[in-house]
């Protein structure tokens, strides 16, 4: 038993470093391209994931099969998840190649639309609490935010692969933004409310299922569960709740970013019940923009309950 247990924990050491060090070639490898190359060859290796990656492909088309099968056919819904595939590596390869364009450059690939809406928010001087999906390229919206001289926190979960998160946190840190992890959670708790006492935006990705403490709601009609987060800690601090998205253009390399007005959040004199009310609301909104752009949101999330 114990021989087993040592192999075992060989094992993980192994593909932990195997995989930080795959990560770590990737990404030299990318910093050598210019960015519409770099992001040419994303969607090049998206189309082979899609072919080769067996488990997340017959899941996306599941999931897509339960929201649209009865409006598309399954040519179009196997269309759409091979555009989400591409999506997905074209975003990371966006991403380092990003991090390393000169300023005007930076701005030009991302557009802004909705600044204004951010900037007022922010005059209140209470934070602001940047609810966001896994959409478009979200990964460099908060580059480009922080390239505007906003102050950015993300709350973030931690990978499972010791090595590639502390590569990935080498990489958030080039991009001058603050990690704040989830867990533990009274340190996340108290980090995000010196965020957004700071004045800070802190951004939360609101798309991903939640366990045991999750909100229940419906999305797309099935029922699934949202991160309470966002909302409590509105309640709690007067923090305006925007609602922002990265889109993918037409052109596949450059983006906007676009920010919606604060969430208008329904009050009934009770916390539970103004929670789950409005993380309906927040969790509407992020359906609203899967509806328009369904092949730039990652489907496959095991988002639902079932």
């Amino acid at each position: 038993m114990h021989r087993k247990g040592t192999w075992e924990k060989i094992s993980k050491q192994v593909r932990d470093y195997s995989a930080a060090a795959g990560f770590s070639l990737v990404v030299r490898w990318v910093r050598k391209m210019d960015y519409s190359r770099a992001s040419d060859w994303g969607a090049r290796l998206g189309r082979l994931g899609y072919r080769l990656i067996g488990n997340h492909r017959r899941r996306s088309l599941k999931n897509l099969a339960r929201v649209f099968g009865e409006e598309r056919s399954p040519h179009e819904l196997e269309r759409i998840a091979t555009a989400m595939f591409e999506n997905f590596f074209r975003s990371g390869f966006e991403c380092v190649a990003y991090s390393h364009l000169p300023a005007v450059e930076k701005k030009e690939y991302v557009q802004i639309i909705g600044k204004e809406k951010l900037d007022a928010a922010l005059g209140l001087g209470r934070g602001v609490i940047a609810l966001t999906a896994h959409m478009g390229n979200f990964l460099i919206l908060m580059t480009r935010l922080a390239l505007e001289g906003y102050d950015i926190d993300l709350l973030v979960k931690k990978m499972k692969d010791k090595k590639v998160e502390q590569r990935l946190q080498k990489l958030r840190e080039e991009f001058s933004l603050n990690t704040i992890y989830v867990n533990p959670k009274i340190q996340a708790a108290k980090s995000s409310l010196e965020a957004l006492k700071n004045n800070h935006v802190l951004v939360l990705l609101g798309d991903q299922k939640q366990g045991e403490g999750g909100v229940d709601i419906t999305f797309f009609g099935m029922p699934a569960k949202a991160a309470a987060g966002p909302i409590s800690l509105s309640i709690s601090t007067g923090a305006p709740v925007l609602p922002m998205f990265m889109v993918r253009n037409p052109d596949q390399i450059t983006h906007t970013l676009v920010i919606d007005a604060p969430l208008e959040l329904t009050r009934t004199g009770s916390k539970k019940k103004d929670i789950e009310i409005n993380a309906q609301k927040y969790t509407d909104v992020i359906q609203s923009y899967v509806e328009k752009y369904p092949d730039q949101w990652i489907w496959n999330h095991k988002r639902w309950a079932q």
